[in-house]
């Protein structure tokens, strides 16, 4: 199936934004999610700080995740300029969301494991749109251009989160 994940940027290579963010992905290349390093309090080490331990590739139905990016006045305006929505084929051979939702609603209806080779739709944050799917694995088709993403985002009654105004590419 296909879906979108917003990926760093850098030296023409591409990151994950939060977890393991020094492990650069392929473009063209299957890829098995790995769990992040856990800490003792059971949550997952990032950039940003601890995490609810979550693990698998996050990916979306459309290239906006509206809770992601750089904020004016309290609020997210702007995408990051080092972030690029990317293509991608996610692993679908077993929907886990009946196994996710007998686990109980809210924070309770996640896996705390890898769905191997398969996904589920998990919202992480009020904020976003929609639900994450959580994969357990992954394969970069193409990284889109800000003006291609627009176009899907557009097409499914969404407006896209422009680069800030200093942005050149």
């Amino acid at each position: 199936m296909i879906g979108y994940k917003l990926l760093k940027m850098k030296d023409g290579n591409l990151y994950p934004l939060y977890v393991d963010t020094k492990t650069r992905i392929p473009i063209g290349v299957w890829v098995d999610a790995k769990e992040g390093e856990r800490l003792p309090n059971g949550k997952v080490k990032s950039r940003l700080g601890p995490l609810q331990f979550r693990p698998g590739w996050h990916l979306s139905e459309i290239p906006l995740a509206v809770h992601i990016g750089i904020k004016e006045n309290g609020v997210i305006r702007f995408m990051h300029d080092d972030e690029v929505w990317c293509e991608c084929e996610y692993s679908d051979e077993i929907n886990y969301q009946p196994v996710v939702e007998k686990n109980g609603r809210g924070y309770r209806a996640m896996m705390t494991s890898i769905p191997v080779r398969g996904y589920y739709r998990f919202k992480t944050s009020p904020q976003m749109l929609g639900k994450w799917i959580i994969a357990g694995s992954m394969k970069i088709n193409r990284i889109l251009s800000d003006e291609e993403a627009a176009k899907i985002v557009r097409s499914a009654g969404y407006e896209p989160l422009p680069r800030s105004p200093n942005y050149t590419s």
